[in-house]
């Protein structure tokens, strides 16, 4: 079957990466279900109705959290060979070959790193979830304390949406240092990781010099820090969109449609949160870097 050049790269970079994005997932997944079980059969079961639902949206919000580290090093280590790798086998003569620009290559890997990966990762805390599930079927032996898969998956689809958003918009605000990472490797390969950091750290030591303050204070210092830490336009916004606790006392259907009201509203708090132009700002950076990578590509390596 063929495929437009587009589609084909899009799929040769998760063939490429299938180890990362699905094998090494794999394992950790049924590792984490046989270990967790063997936990639940050792430990007294529940009675409380309300345990289970309790635990499955617990261990929806752990997967998350351990799969957003696990995506941001695999993007880290991804996008340290991502423009660069072509070169192998004569790959970048066959791309070359193609109606497409170079421009537009990196744009589709990049693409790929910063939405495709994150989606395929979603996917795999989803899977986390349903473990979760069966896990609690292994540990509240009790009819009346099983989470009926009707209030899973309505909770399931919850959770899914607003982990969406916070991928999204995770993605889109880290890009910039994706795309530094990229450009430098379409320099130096994989030097590329070592240079990530040296390169800000040498910038700031020179900066310190020149300030002739003592090393007291650091423009780009202070600029990364809050780069990386300041998402949200109120300190400590985020901590409030990982609260997913809701009334467990209320009965029946009322509890779970709270549950998702509220997290509609925790969702909506955090992209009002979001420093939108500094996320925008970002996204321009990125596109001078992948630009400039397309540039030294197209006219220095070629083959």
């Amino acid at each position: 079957m063929n495929l437009k050049p587009e589609l084909a790269i899009i799929k040769k970079e998760i063939l490429e990466h299938k180890g990362g994005l699905f094998y090494a997932p794999a394992i950790l997944s049924i590792l984490f279900f046989v270990l967790v079980s063997l936990a639940g059969l050792l430990e007294p079961s529940s009675t409380d109705p309300d345990d289970s639902h309790k635990l499955f949206i617990f261990a929806f919000g752990a997967g998350a959290v351990f799969y957003i580290m696990y995506t941001v090093i695999t993007l880290f280590f991804y996008y340290a060979d991502a423009f660069c790798s072509d070169r192998k086998n004569n790959g970048l003569l066959f791309w070359k070959s193609l109606p497409i620009s170079d421009l537009k290559i990196l744009s589709l890997k990049f693409f790929t790193g910063t939405f495709i990966f994150p989606i395929i990762m979603l996917g795999w805390i989803i899977v986390g979830a349903i473990l979760a599930y069966f896990v609690g079927l292994i540990n509240f032996v009790h009819f009346e304390s099983i989470l009926m898969p009707w209030t899973a998956i309505a909770t399931l689809l919850n959770l899914s949406v607003h982990f969406i958003v916070i991928f999204i918009v995770g993605s889109l605000w880290y890009a910039p240092f994706y795309a530094w990472v990229a450009l430098l490797s379409v320099f130096f390969k994989k030097w590329s990781i070592a240079l990530a950091f040296v390169i800000p750290v040498v910038l700031i030591i020179i900066e310190q010099i020149f300030n002739f303050d003592g090393f007291e204070s650091s423009m780009l210092a202070d600029f990364l820090g809050n780069r990386l830490t300041e998402m949200f336009v109120e300190h400590g916004a985020h901590e409030n969109v990982k609260n997913y606790d809701f009334d467990f006392d209320k009965d029946g259907f009322d509890k779970y449609t709270e549950f998702s009201k509220t997290l509609t509203a925790k969702t909506f708090e955090m992209l009002m949160n979001v420093r939108w132009t500094s996320l925008v700002g970002g996204l321009v950076v990125s596109g001078v870097f992948i630009y400039v990578s397309a540039e030294y590509r197209k006219r220095f390596i070629e083959g």
